[in-house]
């Protein structure tokens, strides 16, 4: 609701990228974006990619990187990484870095629950230990079947836990108006540690 009693769904100025809603692929997917057939709408043409040495983003369907990967944080970690992974009581309950993945990417991995696997995009890698979940299902997306992993946040070089650090696996993009980091959701390849 604004000022004047109404409500907007769309805000009229200051917007750098469009006055409503649209649907685009992370700057980073598997696919194709299936809204639209101009590349240039493949991913928000708006967003800042910063172009530095191992910043490099991975083609759209890049069979080297045929994964989808989502980050999140775990309810253990309230904190950011830097406090909680001091807080011996909250590094028992989450003792070291892991990934989430399907039984059935696990089986074409030949990995089983809490082996070793190895996480890379195109700036870098992380190790974690698998957990074998049916939380996480491969997709089937346009027609191939695309493997969900996913990889939480906090692990890091100091503290009473240490783990790979899964800042390095994202590229540094924001979000035009706010400058949020787009991090959440990039492609990836996992093998066998």
């Amino acid at each position: 609701m604004q000022g004047d009693g109404k409500a907007w769904l769309f805000a009229p100025t200051s917007l750098k990228d469009g006055p409503l809603p649209t649907h685009y692929e992370p700057v980073e997917s598997p696919i194709k974006n299936p809204l639209y057939k101009n590349p240039l709408a493949q991913s928000n043409p708006t967003a800042i990619h910063y172009k530095a040495p191992n910043n490099e983003l991975a083609e759209v369907g890049s069979p080297q990187f045929p994964h989808m990967l989502s980050t999140y944080r775990l309810t253990e970690h309230h904190l950011s990484g830097s406090m909680s992974r001091w807080l011996p009581w909250l590094v028992e309950l989450q003792p070291e870095l892991f990934c989430e993945i399907s039984p059935e990417h696990a089986a074409e991995l030949g990995v089983s629950n809490t082996d070793k696997v190895t996480i890379t995009t195109r700036r870098g890698s992380v190790t974690a230990k698998a957990l074998v979940t049916r939380r996480i299902r491969p997709l089937q997306i346009q027609g191939k079947k695309v493997h969900h992993v996913g990889l939480p946040w906090h692990w890091g070089y100091k503290g009473y836990t240490k783990g790979d650090v899964v800042n390095n696996l994202t590229a540094m993009v924001g979000e035009p108006n706010v400058m949020i980091h787009e991090s959440k959701i990039f492609v990836c390849n996992v093998t066998r540690a």
